[in-house]
């Protein structure tokens, strides 16, 4: 059976794994777009190298495992200094030790230097295996020395056929951990309705009010960061169930308790992020619908607010919106802080909305 049995079909990167497998280089990069599936690969194909349970990969408790991620918005130099270490220990268990590095974009210059010399230099246990969202963000001489395994976004019939939920299939936009969550996670779906009713108020509502607005979108993504640490801490508490140490317990402890905080940080930002780009695609659908291309609507359970929105801007405020909402989406990729980003998106369109004579 192969090792990446039961994972939505990426064909092209699925083949080139399963050979690598067998007789693997010494650095791999999965790269493309938000949820294709880069990470799941990825694990599993740890756990093959490994030759473990993809469990031990997952739960990260493999003692040849090596795992590298971002500490808030990036990939500190002591972490790359902590793997150049860690590059000198022979495996303990496996006949390989495996080096999994996560949003490898986010490597900072000083980091992905001190990465460098771990590519230039690798022993010939270590198989270093980096995954990226956006890999032209890193540095030539880092991409130049990896094999790249490119993934691509999911048809919305891939989508659907995993989920059976074509609205959340249709409304992932080829993003098959969203489609999941939409499909299965009542807050998430209500998470994004309320940024699709916050979109819908801002560019129809005079009394809209940005500052609450920003408030609910903040709210919603420290509620993200609170389920995310939770579950880490019940899949910690499961762990300890079974240790009867003292210091094997405290250790344990603390390694999932750093652990949640980093899963918290992550999900409060990818969260930010997803209210901005959800807003954008309401956007979308109202220069769809000014445009008469109602087939390419997105979110079709909203489809019923598109009428007065179009009538009070047209395709030209759609578009002048769209253009505010991405200078803002790139904003957060530049370290500027959510508060102030979130609150200026809102402030912007509503002074947008207020500039459009109704009608153009």
């Amino acid at each position: 059976m192969s090792a990446f049995a039961g994972l939505p079909e990426q064909p092209r990167a699925l083949r080139l794994l399963e050979a690598a497998v067998g007789s693997p280089a010494h650095a791999y990069l999965l790269s493309g777009p938000t949820g294709s599936g880069k990470r799941r690969y990825a694990d599993r194909f740890a756990a093959a190298l490994l030759d473990c349970p993809p469990h031990r990969v997952e739960t990260r408790t493999h003692p040849d495992l090596f795992v590298l991620e971002p500490e808030g918005q990036g990939i500190l130099i002591e972490g790359a200094r902590r793997l150049r270490r860690d590059l000198h220990l022979r495996p303990f268990e496996a006949d390989r030790r495996v080096y999994l590095i996560l949003d490898a974009h986010l490597l900072r210059d000083e980091s992905a230097n001190a990465l460098l010399k771990s590519l230039e230099e690798p022993p010939e246990y270590g198989i270093l295996v980096l995954v990226s969202d956006h890999a032209e963000r890193m540095l030539p001489t880092i991409r130049s020395r990896l094999q790249t395994i490119e993934f691509r976004r999911y048809p919305t019939a891939v989508l659907e056929a995993a989920t059976g939920d074509p609205l959340a299939a249709r409304a992932a936009l080829g993003d098959l951990a969203r489609a999941t969550a939409l499909a299965t996670d009542p807050a998430a779906a209500a998470r994004r309705r309320l940024y699709l009713e916050l979109a819908r108020a801002v560019s129809t509502d005079p009394a809209f009010d940005p500052s609450r607005a920003g408030a609910l979108v903040l709210e919603a993504s420290s509620q993200r960061a609170k389920e995310e640490a939770a579950a880490v801490a019940g899949e910690r508490d499961a762990r300890l169930e079974s240790v009867e140490d003292p210091k094997d317990s405290r250790a344990l402890r603390k390694r999932f308790d750093d652990r949640a905080k980093r899963e918290a940080r992550r999900a409060e930002w990818d969260e930010l992020r997803l209210a901005v780009d959800t807003i954008a695609l309401w956007y979308h659908d109202v220069l769809a619908a000014a445009l008469g291309a109602e087939e390419a609507v997105v979110n079709s359970d909203m489809a019923g607010g598109l009428p007065d929105a179009t009538s009070r801007g047209g395709a030209r405020h759609a578009a002048r919106a769209l253009q505010t909402v991405g200078d803002v989406r790139r904003s957060l990729e530049l370290n500027v802080h959510p508060v102030l980003a979130v609150e200026a998106l809102f402030h912007r369109l509503a002074d947008l909305r207020e500039s459009t004579p109704q009608g153009v």
